[in-house]
């Protein structure tokens, strides 16, 4: 395939709009850290790695959806397409109810453990009502690569989540005014995302309510969901339990500062499963998308590593300010786990697109070693740093060999 096909026009543009959107979603980060105590912004990203880990659901749900509706368009079947998106809203919604409800219920409980206000809690379990709904809009969105769409509403999200986050917090709402803020950004979004789909779904095809076989893909989505979001929180909820509020403040720092070369190469890891199912369902091969792509996050997250490496304290003190430089002496060794982590899950990704979704029980696995070694190793930042590097590189190695084992 071409540098200057269609396709890899509009790749590249996803990938570099996507990735102005991430620096203005890390503007937004570096407005709390400036607007925030480090113990309030640990407690703000506390908010987020427990909606990381309430969202598994619907990583899960995103990964169906993206997988079959890519698979329904190569075969040019839209009543299917149709079908699909009724079947998921009829199943789904219950549970994102009873998600909703159940911490609503332990909101008390949680401010407790992870040392922050019962509010936010609450305004978290109102907010997934309404995001099964949210999950399915967006993957319709991603699976017909609307990219130009994507790109705007992301600008969109994030115009709104700035402004709201500063007019709540100078209000004094501290890290709940954050949470709320992206909670109402991310309606705005997926009321839009609609807006662009509305022509698949609507109107629904009432006559049928056909069921759809789900259950092998589904399951193996469900443990990579599991397994991407606790690698990608757990730590950081663990710190917040373990260390001081203080340190907890520190390392939540480090965490998205360092996070910046996975949701650099979020766009293109994402890209994986829809290009990859979609060309495979067409003539059975997609090894020129695993080259392809696989080279280009390579070879960005090998510069963007280089970086992290070479100059840590003015990214630090750039980002974060004089009251996060702790951080810099572990920023390099986290920024190389990260690296690891987009390398896994763009190669998990890719094996899910060619039907081997069985991978995923390396990804499980390591995700159950991850929290067990911080839970034995916390007795300082070095320590939670260096355990999720371990299990990344071991998880690396296990999919490479699987790799060198597979037709692809």
């Amino acid at each position: 395939m071409s540098l200057f096909t269609p396709t890899a026009k509009s790749t590249a543009f996803y990938y570099f709009g996507n990735f102005a959107v991430s620096g203005g979603r890390y503007f937004f980060h570096i407005l709390l850290l400036r607007l925030l105590l480090p113990s309030e912004y640990g407690e703000f990203l506390a908010y987020l790695s427990l909606l990381y880990i309430l969202s598994i659901p619907n990583t899960t749900v995103s990964s169906v959806v993206t997988k079959f509706v890519s698979d329904f368009r190569g075969k040019n079947d839209h009543r299917s397409i149709n079908e699909f998106f009724y079947y998921l809203i009829r199943k789904l919604t219950p549970l994102s109810i009873f998600l909703g409800v159940i911490l609503i219920i332990f909101a008390a409980n949680l401010s407790v453990i992870l040392k922050a206000h019962p509010t936010a809690f609450i305004i978290l379990g109102a907010s997934l009502f309404i995001s099964i709904i949210s999950t399915v809009v967006r993957s319709y969105l991603l699976a017909f690569q609307h990219l130009v769409a994507q790109i705007v509403i992301g600008f969109i999200e994030i115009i709104s989540t700035l402004g709201l986050a500063y007019v709540f917090i100078i209000l004094g709402l501290s890290a709940t005014g954050a949470v709320l803020a992206q909670i109402v950004a991310g309606i705005i979004g997926v009321i839009i995302s609609f807006q662009v789909i509305k022509k698949k779904v609507l109107p629904p095809v009432l006559s049928s309510k056909r069921s759809f076989s789900l259950r092998s893909f589904t399951g193996y989505s469900l443990i990579y969901a599991v397994g991407s979001i606790s690698l990608l929180s757990t730590d950081v909820l663990l710190a917040r339990y373990f260390l001081t509020e203080h340190l907890s403040g520190i390392y939540s720092s480090l965490a998205v500062i360092g996070r910046t070369i996975y949701f650099g190469l979020g766009p293109l890891i994402a890209l994986v499963l829809p290009i990859a199912s979609h060309r495979h369902s067409l003539s059975g091969t997609s090894k020129s998308v695993f080259l392809k792509l696989g080279g280009v996050i390579l070879i960005l997250g090998l510069l963007a590593t280089g970086i992290f490496v070479s100059f840590p304290n003015f990214i630090i003190s750039f980002v974060s300010g004089a009251n996060y430089l702790e951080a810099a002496r572990y920023l390099p060794i986290f920024a190389f786990s990260m690296l690891l982590f987009s390398i896994n899950l763009f190669l998990i990704n890719y094996f899910m697109a060619i039907g081997k979704q069985q991978i995923n029980v390396y990804l499980l696995a390591a995700s159950i070693v991850q929290p067990v070694l911080i839970t034995i190793f916390h007795q300082d930042l070095n320590q939670i740093v260096w355990s999720n590097v371990l299990v990344e590189f071991f998880l690396l190695a296990t999919l490479l060999w699987r790799v060198l084992k597979t037709k692809l």
